[in-house]
């Protein structure tokens, strides 16, 4: 049974968006120990419900933390000195975070869809006009920030933060990916809508500052193509990119391989 600290600790871990892995040890030598429940944070950080399994700080690191690189629940056996322990890791894992800075009419379905499949969506924009929970009251976190510079010199980045550009003008595209290109983290995605006049302007003014970086990393014009028109079909066509991606998919139309079949008889 979890105690009343283990449980809020998750708690609190969950709602900052922090990957975490609650230990059960579910059998070992000295059957003391069995029961025991451990938290692990990717960074090797533990929190114990019982001082006995501290003993266990460096084997749980050394045997749990790559299941959490590989996001896997899983079920360890390992021997630590004299000891079989047999442990049961389950990973609570964070949710994506998806950034979409601009608040303009595109926004407001991609916000939707994105709250759709799970991602903690937060809308940035720097006029108090447009960020506003009004407009978006089904996102997680809406900032008025005073500049995307200060927003993604700032903003906690890792490999599950997506951000989509949707600003007004290409000058804030700059200062955005500026900032994120500077940045030791990276994000798992990053997509900038406009035209290819405007994507050009872009790029041109970036090399300055990245002569060596290729960009080939940044998804513009962002989407899938599926002749999207209206800001709603627009936003299928982004989120179907960003699907693609996180999943490391190919995007193509499932029914290709059964027209293949399909020519050959099904044989």
């Amino acid at each position: 049974m979890l105690n009343d600290q283990i449980i809020e600790k998750l708690q609190k871990s969950i709602e900052k968006r922090r990957e975490t892995a609650l230990i059960t040890i579910t059998d070992h030598t000295d059957r003391r120990m069995v029961g025991n429940r451990i938290l692990l944070w990717n960074d090797g950080s533990q929190y114990h419900g019982n001082t006995a399994s501290q003993c266990l700080t460096e084997a749980l690191n050394l045997h749990c933390l790559p299941l959490m690189i590989m996001k896997k629940t899983k079920t360890i056996n390992f021997q630590w000195g004299d000891a079989i322990v047999q442990c049961y890791v389950e990973l609570y894992k964070a949710p994506i975070h998806f950034i979409i800075a601009g608040a303009g009419h595109v926004c407001e379905p991609v916000a939707k869809v994105g709250k759709m499949l799970d991602f903690f969506v937060t809308v940035v924009d720097d006029r108090p006009e447009f960020a506003t929970e009004e407009r978006f009251p089904e996102v997680d976190e809406v900032v008025c920030c005073e500049s995307y510079l200060s927003y993604f010199q700032h903003v906690p980045i890792t490999s599950d933060t997506y951000v989509l550009l949707l600003t007004r003008g290409h000058k804030f595209d700059v200062i955005s990916l500026q900032q994120l290109l500077s940045r030791q983290e990276k994000p798992g995605y990053i997509g900038m809508i406009g035209s290819r006049r405007r994507i050009a302007g872009v790029f041109e003014q970036l090399r300055e500052d990245f002569p060596n970086e290729s960009f080939d990393h940044i998804y513009t014009p962002v989407g899938i193509d599926i002749g999207a028109q209206t800001p709603e079909e627009i936003s299928i066509s982004i989120m179907a990119e960003i699907l693609k991606v996180k999943n490391q998919a190919s995007g193509h139309s499932l029914s290709g391989e059964v027209h293949s079949l399909a020519k050959l008889g099904f044989r």
